[in-house]
């Protein structure tokens, strides 16, 4: 069974960090889990100048691909929830309970305090990604890899041929980056967006796969 795990505003703001989350939902490594004011606080948080098209696009998307994935309850029941007492907070916490989750990705020292309290993870991006890495190490690479070259490193194909068809996918991948640069340059891309543990795992899958 998948890990359950709330993707906080931190898991969902940054777009490749985004990419990355989703991926390995997509792919079953995790089941996801957010609600509406998880979406709001992504909204707050995303660039000024996203225009409100873009915006629901995004959030119309996240629906679509995980309908499954949005933690609601009656408005006008009230929870007692334990051991936080901050809005942002006291919902982030309704939805990690609710959801049944085994952790919950977020930066909030208070919060990753009291999810422990209830024996739930509290993990930053690095240790989701750590995790996910960890467990399948193959799996994961393969989402990950297939994730890159379909969505950061577009193909280049001729004018008059469309850059998503099968043909223009299978060339690139026939021809462009091995799965050694790619993982290497997962690696510094991490190291920078994430940090040390999943750049860490993921410098040692690219020796694997340059060497071994």
């Amino acid at each position: 069974m998948p890990v359950r795990v709330v993707l906080g505003a931190t898991a969902l703001v940054r777009p490749r960090v985004r990419d990355v989350a989703l991926a390995f939902a997509e792919d079953g490594h995790c089941q996801p889990f957010w609600s509406d004011g998880i979406i709001a606080e992504v909204d707050r948080r995303l660039p000024a100048d996203l225009s409100r098209a873009t915006r629901d696009y995004l959030f119309a998307e996240l629906e679509r691909a995980f309908p499954e994935a949005r933690v609601t309850w009656p408005a006008t029941v009230l929870r007692e929830v334990p051991y936080v007492v901050d809005p942002a907070e006291t919902h982030m916490m309704s939805v990690a309970l609710l959801s049944h989750a085994d952790a919950v990705v977020t930066r909030t020292p208070s919060l990753a305090d009291a999810l422990e309290r209830v024996d739930v993870e509290p993990w930053t991006v690095d240790a989701f990604v750590t995790f996910v890495l960890d467990a399948a190490p193959e799996a994961a690479q393969h989402t990950l890899l297939r994730m890159v070259r379909r969505r950061w490193l577009p193909p280049r194909t001729d004018a008059s041929e469309p850059p998503d068809t099968s043909a223009a996918l299978d060339a690139f991948e026939a021809n462009g980056p091995t799965d050694a640069e790619l993982l290497g340059r997962l690696s510094e891309w991490a190291g920078r967006a994430l940090g040390a543990s999943s750049a860490g795992l993921l410098a040692a899958y690219a020796d694997e796969a340059r060497f071994g």
